[in-house]
């Protein structure tokens, strides 16, 4: 990669964590890494917003011309721990 690519790759970047995420979704870029984190009280309200985010990110990719590999995506469902009393 030139170091003009590295300077386009991170003005694309830039755009994309410029989104118009919802309050409950961290945006985090790692080198070529994608990271979004949602926070829902149910899992249903965590799915849907994440239905929400992933359409955003989706039309970005179209506007950039990125693809992002299905094979290395992946989804995690972190439950939060119920506290002992």
């Amino acid at each position: 990669m030139s170091c003009l690519g590295s300077e386009i790759s991170n003005i694309e970047y830039n755009s994309l964590l410029n989104l118009n995420f919802r309050k409950h979704t961290n945006a985090i870029t790692f080198a070529v890494y994608l990271i979004l984190v949602i926070r829902g009280k149910t899992v249903v309200e965590a799915d849907n917003y994440t239905n929400t985010e992933l359409s955003k990110t989706t039309a970005w990719t179209k506007d950039y011309n990125i693809e992002f590999n299905e094979e290395k995506s992946t989804a995690m469902i972190v439950p939060r721990r119920k506290r002992k009393k």
